[in-house]
């Protein structure tokens, strides 16, 4: 790598799942290539599909101070929002109505914690706990506050054949299948790169000067916009085609060969 690229890349964006984390557990050796990051002051911020509250122990144990979530739908410098971009009112509560009507289990995100109207059938803890999901409280009561409140993503339990009548139903979101018996609704318009986008706006850096590293296909629109993109050894052929560069796979510590690959450590 030239001593021109190392001196471009100002700002390293992170993907978690199949990027940092591997089986419940931060992969040891990409935890030491962070540290060396942040020990070197080089900006540094996870953009996930996750919460905040689903993201917070991996920033806090990596000491990562920027995020962006919800893939792309919130970022935070710290405590301090920088860009937000919820569902709207009536999204959320169509939603809600279409998946109680049709005796479909949702969970209600938003920028600081994540809640049901019911209680999560006992068939579903172990889907939840299977994807290291943040404690989830029931709370009837908070169905008065919809409208009050930001909803940043919605997961609901269900079977593939009712995707495409809540996306034909809801045209504002799409539906991401993460599990054969779960999904996420996200809004349509969100993509991790508008997030990012914002806060390098914010850092006063420009895109071509940072870097993404992930493996899913919600990791692609980031691969189009920063100047540097790098595909984990775990991706799709999809993903791997859209980056620049492939790594290792993350559990044999991708992250850090291509930060040691890019000269940042």
């Amino acid at each position: 790598m030239s001593v021109k690229t190392k001196q471009r890349v100002k700002m390293v964006f992170l993907d978690i799942d199949g990027t940092l984390f591997v089986n419940g557990h931060i992969v040891p050796k990409s935890a030491a290539a962070v540290a060396k990051l942040v020990q070197n002051q080089i900006p540094v911020a996870v953009c996930t599909g996750r919460s905040v509250i689903h993201a917070k122990h991996v920033q806090d144990a990596l000491g990562i101070p920027y995020g962006i979530y919800f893939n792309g739908g919130l970022v935070k410098a710290g405590d301090r929002e920088i860009f937000s971009l919820p569902f709207s009112r009536e999204v959320v509560r169509g939603i809600l109505t279409a998946a109680e009507r049709r005796g479909i289990q949702t969970i209600i995100h938003t920028h600081d914690h994540a809640f049901t109207l019911q209680p999560i059938p006992a068939e579903y803890l172990p889907v939840l706990a299977s994807y290291d999901f943040p404690p989830i409280t029931c709370e009837p009561g908070m169905a008065g506050r919809l409208d009050q409140i930001g909803v940043f993503q919605l997961n609901a339990f269900m079977t593939a054949e009712w995707d495409d009548v809540f996306e034909r139903e809801f045209p504002e979101c799409y539906v991401y299948r993460w599990h054969e018996r779960a999904v996420d609704f996200q809004r349509r318009k969100s993509d991790k790169s508008i997030g990012a986008m914002k806060l390098l706006a914010h850092l006063g850096i420009a895109p071509e000067d940072a870097v993404h590293i992930g493996d899913g296909g919600n990791d692609i629109g980031m691969f189009r916009t920063m100047g540097y993109s790098v595909a984990m050894g775990n991706a799709s052929d999809e993903v791997k085609r859209a980056a620049k560069w492939v790594t290792s796979r993350a559990d044999e510590g991708g992250v850090a060969d291509a930060l040691a690959h890019l000269g940042l450590i």
